[in-house]
């Protein structure tokens, strides 16, 4: 009985440190080369185009685009690849006038954390 009661807490204990470990790998799915663009209105109370208007500026480019989302008064757009985040960038400032794009780069992710989330855990 006692056997089995230890058995149980170890179980109990091993899970709850493994916790943190799953919890910080799976927070964030963003890849170390996401590069987003973030358009706000330069005056309050203005409209912004909708994400379709938006697509349609930078696939006549050949911009790649993973996402478009519009969050409070402003719209996230998420890109393919770094490199095209200065084409992508002059493309909306000339096809947006009335609104402001700020490009946002990958924070710098330490070298422990990038090991964590591309290697596969083995448990056993």
């Amino acid at each position: 009985m006692i056997n089995r009661r230890m058995k149980t807490g170890f179980v109990f204990h091993l899970l709850l440190l493994l916790l943190p470990l799953v919890v910080l790998v799976t927070s964030s799915r963003r890849t170390a080369d996401d590069v987003t663009l973030h358009i706000i209105p330069q005056h309050q109370g203005a409209a912004l185009p909708d994400g379709f208007y938006i697509y349609q500026r930078l696939n006549e480019h050949g911009i790649g685009i993973k996402s478009i989302t519009p969050e409070d008064d402003s719209i996230i757009v998420r890109l393919s690849s770094p490199e095209q985040s200065r084409a992508a960038s002059e493309v909306l400032k000339s096809a947006l006038p009335q609104a402001s794009v700020i490009a946002r780069q990958p924070d710098a992710i330490p070298i422990w954390r990038q090991k964590l989330s591309q290697q596969p855990f083995k448990l056993g």
